[in-house]
This record gives structure tokens, sequence and C-alpha cells, in this order.
């Protein structure tokens, strides 16, 4: 049986020189997985005016052998916006830092920043998307692979049916794919391009999670203000009624008119209950959301109106950077079609297979021995192959080049009724403002003439319900402006930092 001994060192050295890993590591290896970056650097970064629509590409020419990963700039320094030489198409410029007009708030935005990020690591499609990142990168083993796929073993052994022993024939082979001119370093940009996209997705996620947490924070910095009112109101009641139920002791009053105060004691109980039963609900909503993390209703201070726990965020000086990061993800979608058509021009066929065997044959046969040969297998290019794929492709970078022009629309008209909103919303809160001043002025005078008995119980309690109403209408147009500004912040593309 030394035959089959000598096949099976012929095939041996036959993997070493096809089958074998590289020792060394190659440009393409793969880099450690981590949890992609923030897109947006400290600091809001906003949403540019919409371009005009994006111009007809060139055909695609073919990407370098080699594309090894750029080094990121610093913070401080952001690379202006550039065009990519393969489609003539003017790339998303990474945020720059914005300098806000108006004073920060760093308690609650560093507040709502880490309420944001316990949101993250509990929100579903956040992790999907973390998840799919690491699948795309995880093609890198392929790309560093000397071989194009898997390699393959095989043999046979044969007998003459004469007799035993008369004539044996055994062959080992030991064959693996190949790759074609171009398709490694297309393949290896396929994967780049799904990591990128990967990565401005999970950021477009958490500018989708920001405005579900914005909302849930100003629902409970309005349900604080209702129940603050309540209680304002319920103070009030209980002193009017002290002083009904006083003069009524001494007739100045009569009782029916000592009951309004009582009623009304009553009835701001009663808000006061419900506005405290809405204010949980409300926190509970909040705490959901963020998987029990409460930083941002627990930082101190006070916003506009006296809205406890709810401070509107400050405003940027310059929305001028083209990084709002459902742009820069349906670039990188743009991109990742791109790439992914590149990888169908670079291959038109089926890989090609180069093997290496070894014979042995041994008893009554012509020649005695062991021999090593040569096989390669070619597969053809075909129509019936290549056509779907290409199809396929063309329709992925047709679709991600419609949705980019669409974002673009889409962005342009929300940041213009984000502003105007916004623009209403303070018009409106200084007329509230002017409408309490005045209200509690009147309430003041009304005071005043009851004590003197110029006028009765029911025109104090009138008097009483117009400044109510203008508390309200205050404190709701307070909440509606702080609102507006994180509308616009949501808008222009700003996560809290």
């Amino acid at each position: 049986m030394a035959a089959p001994r000598h096949a099976g060192a012929a095939l041996l050295g036959a993997a070493m020189l096809l089958g074998l890993p590289a020792a060394a590591q190659t440009p393409l290896s793969p880099r450690p997985g981590a949890v992609p970056p923030s897109v947006n650097p400290p600091g809001p970064a906003v949403l540019p005016p919409v371009a005009s629509p994006v111009p007809v590409r060139p055909p695609i020419a073919a990407p370098p052998a080699e594309r090894p990963p750029a080094a990121a700039p610093p913070p401080a320094e952001r690379p202006p916006p550039r065009t990519n030489a393969r489609n003539g198409r003017e790339r998303m410029a990474e945020p720059a830092q914005i300098n806000g007009s108006e004073a920060p708030a760093p308690a609650v935005t560093t507040a709502l920043a880490r309420d944001l990020e316990a949101a993250m690591t509990i929100d579903a499609a956040g992790r999907g998307v973390l998840a799919g990142r690491a699948a795309v990168r995880a093609r890198d083993a392929q790309v560093n692979s000397l071989i194009a796929g898997s390699p393959s073993i095989g043999g046979e052994a044969r007998s003459d049916l004469r007799g035993p022993g008369t004539a044996r024939e055994a062959a080992l082979e030991f064959a693996a794919p190949i790759w074609l001119p171009g398709q490694r370093s297309a393949l290896a940009g396929t994967v780049e391009a799904g990591v990128t996209e990967a990565d401005r997705r999970f950021e477009l996620r958490r500018l989708e999670v920001a405005g579900l947490l914005r909302d849930a924070y100003w629902a409970v910095g309005a349900a604080e203000s209702d129940l603050r009112l309540a209680r304002e109101r319920l103070a009030t009641a209980r002193d009017i009624a002290r002083d009904f139920d006083r003069r009524a002791h001494f007739g100045d009053i009569s009782g029916t008119e000592a009951l309004l105060g009582r009623n009304e004691v009553l009835t701001a109980e009663v808000e006061m209950a419900r506005a405290g039963a809405a204010l949980a609900v409300a926190r509970a909503a909040y705490r959901t959301l963020t998987g029990g993390s409460d930083a941002a209703l627990a930082a101190p201070g006070a916003g506009a109106g006296g809205m406890a726990g709810a401070r509107p965020e400050p405003l940027p000086s310059r929305p001028d950077t083209r990084a709002h990061p459902a742009l820069v993800a349906a670039s990188a979608a743009l991109d990742a079609a791109e790439a992914k058509l590149r990888l169908v021009e670079a291959t038109p066929r089926d890989n090609p297979e180069l093997g290496i065997y070894a014979r042995s044959q041994y008893g009554s046969v012509t020649e005695q021995g062991t021999s090593l040969g040569v096989r390669f297998r070619l597969p053809l290019a075909t129509e019936a192959r290549n056509a779907p794929r290409r199809a396929e492709a063309e329709a992925e970078r047709t679709k991600a080049l419609a949705e980019l022009e669409q974002a673009k629309r889409v962005l342009e008209g929300e940041l213009q009724q984000a502003r105007i909103r916004l623009s209403a919303a303070q018009q409106a809160r200084r007329l509230a403002a002017e409408r309490r001043s005045v209200a509690e002025q009147q309430m003041v005078a009304a005071r005043s003439a009851f004590a003197n008995g110029e006028i009765g119980a029911f025109d104090l309690f009138r008097v009483r319900q117009l400044q109510s109403e203008a508390l309200a209408a205050e404190a709701q147009a307070a909440n509606t402006l702080g609102r507006a500004r994180s509308a616009l912040n949501q808008a222009q593309g700003i996560i809290p930092e």
C-alpha cells in the first residue's frame, strides 16, 4: 500500500500550494468590530439647503485594486465636501460643530444625551442595524482569503474486474476557486460601503429615537405645567374660600355666595388629582422609552414660562453643514448600490477552479507508480446568468438615487415648516405673556373691589376664571414654543449631545 501514501504526500503538497491562508495580514484584513461612532460630532449639526436635482452620472469606472481605509480627521478639522470621482456626485461632508446663537443648557442637554444613549441600548431597530453591520464586516474573511471560495478534496479508486490485485488505480485531487481580475477589490468595496451604510443608518435611527424622546420629554413638561397650575389654582381657591367663610360668618355676604368658594376648592382638587395622574402616565411613558432612565426629567432649573423640568433646546447659529443623518444615510445607500453594481460587472462568470491531483497505478498495468497532474475549470459567461444580476443591481442603484433626491425634498419641506411653526410659537408666547399680565392686573383689581363691596362673588370668580385661562394659555404657549424649537433641531438633524 505504498502507492496511496505517495498520493497522500503529493496531495498535501498541493494543498500547501493552493489552499492554506496567508500568514501575513493583507491590506484588506478585517478591522476589529466595534459599535459605529456617532456621525454627529460634539455640537449640533444642521440640515443643508436642498440642492438642485442630482445630475446624471457618467458610467461607473472600476475602482483601484486596493482601497485602504481612510484615516478619520480630527474632530476640530472636518473635511470640506468632496466629489466622488466615480460618479461625479458631491458627497456629504462630515458634520461640523455649530456654535449656538443662545446660551446652551449643559445640564439638560447632557441629561437628554444620557437618556438617548439609554434608549438606544434597548432599541430593537438600532440593535438590528448593528447586527447587520457585523454581518457585513464578517465578509472580510472572504476578502482576506487567497482563494475565492471554499476548497474541495476529491478522489477515486478503480480496480480491474479480471481478478483481485490484477490492476488497481487510485487518485486524490485538491481544487480551489481562484479570483477573477478585479473581483477581490470589488468585493472589498462592497464590504466597506455596506459597513458605512450601516453606520449611517444607525445614526439615522438615533435621530429618530431622539425625536421620540423629545416628544416624550415635552409631554412630561406639559403635564408638570398642568400640575403646577392646578396646585396654584387650589391654593388660590382655598384662600378665597376662607375669605368667603369669614365674611359669611360676619354677614357681609350670603351663604350661597360662600358656597361658590367651596365649590371652587373641590373643582381645583379634582383638577389637581387629574393633573397628577397625567404626569405619572407621562413619566412612565418616558421611562419606558429609555428603559428606566429619566436624567433629563430630574435636571435642575426651569424653562420658559416657569415650566419645571422642561428647558427649551438652544438653536444653532449656522445651519450650513449638509450632514443631516437622513441625507448621509441615503448617500451611503447609493454608494453601497454602486459598489454592488461594480462587483456584478467584475464577475461576468463563476470563479474558475484550479486543481492538483495525484494518481497511483499498480498491478497489471502499462505504467506503474505515482504521477501528478493539474486540472483547470473555466465557467463561461452567459447572458442568462448575468442579465438578472445586472438588472437587479441597476434597479437597486436607481432606487437609492431616487430616495436620495426625495430625502432632500422632504427634509427641505420639513425644515421650512419647522421654521414657520417656531415663528408662530414665539409670537403666541409673547401674546400669552401679555394676556397673563393683564389678567393678573384684573384679578388684583377684582379682589380689591370685592373687599370694598363693589362687586359680588360671581364677578370675582368670573375674573378668576379669566386669570386661570390666561395662565393655562401661557403655559401651553411655552410648551408649544419648546416643542417648536426641538422640532426645528430635529428637522436640522441635530442630536442631543
